[in-house]
């Protein structure tokens, strides 16, 4: 995408979330601020504090201003508006929270849902703890997700959005966290969930570690949703894997810049 598109697309992001999602004026001069600065990343780690509206409910969220990329996927381009409806009260599974802005738009959108929400890396769980605080239902887990329960290696991308599991991940660099991994099986026993209603994955290439993880719990889960990083997983597999245990795929998605990443969205539902 050339430089103009991207200038026009990040207005328009700008226009959506300032009108549409800020709940003050503080918050609506905070974003003009945080789109003035992208041209400068030696302001990108700074913190900035927002009142978002987000469906029926009003939330304080805390952020870093690179996170600003992030907050215009999830409720500008609404990668997580799915086909499939979930029950009044669902249990969901985010893997991959990050600082919480997917917390956010289902804590928005399922104000009664109960959420755990999974996040390796530290600096993102400074952030992530603080706006969970905000969402009764929320429960916050140090740990990532993977095909066995252990330890493992993180490795540390850019932002705070690209940390992976991977050791290949093509964003990442040497800099590393050893970080708790549990299987989603372990962790469905162990806090008696029998049913998940919604599984978001977003783990950087750790799609296929987590499903497997799932053992045959993966009968228990019904909408799965999030990413899929084609430059590190084999994605006709993962295709396969989903439909061989009863699931259809919906709908898969480019959004914003996907197609340079390497990585596309889809929604997945369990075939009844």
């Amino acid at each position: 995408m050339g430089a103009v598109a991207d200038k026009l697309f990040r207005l328009r992001e700008a226009a959506t979330l300032i009108s549409r999602y800020a709940a003050d004026g503080q918050t609506r001069r905070t974003l003009v601020e945080i789109y003035r600065s992208l041209s400068r990343p030696e302001t990108y780690d700074e913190p900035r504090d927002l009142r978002l509206k987000v469906g029926r409910e009003t939330f304080a969220f805390r952020m870093r201003l690179s996170d600003i990329f992030i907050l215009g996927e999830i409720l500008f381009e609404q990668q997580y508006a799915m086909q499939s409806p979930l029950p009044a009260k669902p249990m969901i599974i985010d893997a991959g929270g990050n600082i919480g802005i997917s917390g956010l738009w289902f804590a928005g959108h399922h104000p009664d849902a109960r959420m755990h929400i999974f996040e390796p890396a530290s600096e993102n769980l400074v952030y992530l703890e603080e706006n969970a605080r905000h969402w009764p239902g929320a429960q916050v887990f140090k740990q990532a997700l993977g095909a066995q329960s252990g330890e493992m290696a993180l490795y540390m991308g850019a932002f705070g959005g690209m940390h992976s599991l991977m050791e290949d991940a093509p964003e990442t660099g040497a800099a590393q966290e050893v970080v708790p991994v549990v299987t989603l099986k372990e962790h469905m026993a162990t806090h008696g969930i029998a049913r998940v209603d919604l599984l978001k994955l977003d783990v950087e290439g750790g799609e296929m570690a987590a499903l497997i993880g799932l053992g045959d719990r993966i009968g228990d889960v019904s909408v799965i949703v999030g990413e899929v990083h084609e430059a590190i997983i084999d994605t006709d597999a993962f295709y396969a894997y989903l439909r061989d245990y009863g699931f259809r795929v919906l709908w898969t998605k480019r959004f914003h810049g996907s197609e340079e990443q390497q990585v596309h969205g889809f929604e997945a539902a369990r075939i009844s």
